[in-house]
């Protein structure tokens, strides 16, 4: 499935390599993308676990972000990443 994500201040080059780095290693993650610009990380995923890794990863770094799917909404409030 694809989905993106919209990072807040991704607009410092050395922010989204950093992300990209972390992020590319998660198993379950595929073609991830980011657009600086308009501050968004796309990606295909094939497990749930895949994206809790990828919101973990970012809450960590600390870059606040917005789920731009509904189902990704629900997920990120699940009590997995608390």
């Amino acid at each position: 499935m694809k989905a993106n994500i919209i990072v807040k201040n991704l607009q410092n080059n050395g922010a989204a390599q950093a992300i990209l780095k972390k992020v590319s290693v998660i198993p379950g993650l595929s073609e991830i993308k980011i657009d600086e610009k308009r501050s968004k990380l796309s990606f295909n995923y094939q497990t749930d676990e895949a994206v809790f890794s990828l919101l973990k990863i970012l809450k960590n770094m600390k870059h606040a972000y917005i789920a731009t799917r509904r189902s990704m909404t629900t997920r990120s409030n699940n009590k997995q990443l608390t």
